[in-house]
């Protein structure tokens, strides 16, 4: 089986996704409006901060990396199978509030970062 990856080199050339400033601006959950993160916390991950990549079933999903998503909390136990990120593992991450998938936490021995589906999020 072929794992699909494709890394904007360009890093976030889509001003929807732009790393923007401001205290007041927040990304929020499309289904429930819940604060998830900001774009303060937008980070890069592998050369870029959006990704594409599909799971062993062939559905594919564009993320974000994120350093912090305090209203992204985990809905699965670990998982190193088919990680997207290599020496991470991964656990499904769901919204804390109405527990909608928003993508996935990756985890090594040393970081954390949040892997979210950019269309589950509304950038405010």
């Amino acid at each position: 089986m072929n794992v699909v990856c494709k890394q904007s080199i360009d890093l976030c050339t889509d001003n929807k996704y732009d790393t923007i400033s401001g205290e007041e601006e927040i990304i929020t959950c499309v289904f429930c409006n819940n604060h998830i993160t900001d774009p303060s916390k937008q980070m890069i991950v592998n050369n870029s901060f959006h990704h594409v990549f599909a799971n062993p079933h062939g559905c594919v999903f564009e993320i974000g990396c994120f350093s912090k998503a305090k209203g992204c909390i985990s809905g699965s136990i670990a998982s190193n199978e088919f990680s997207w990120f290599f020496g991470f593992s991964w656990q499904i991450g769901v919204c804390d509030r109405c527990s909608n998938h928003l993508g996935w936490i990756f985890s090594s021995e040393s970081d954390r970062f949040y892997g979210l589906i950019l269309e589950k999020l509304n950038f405010l």
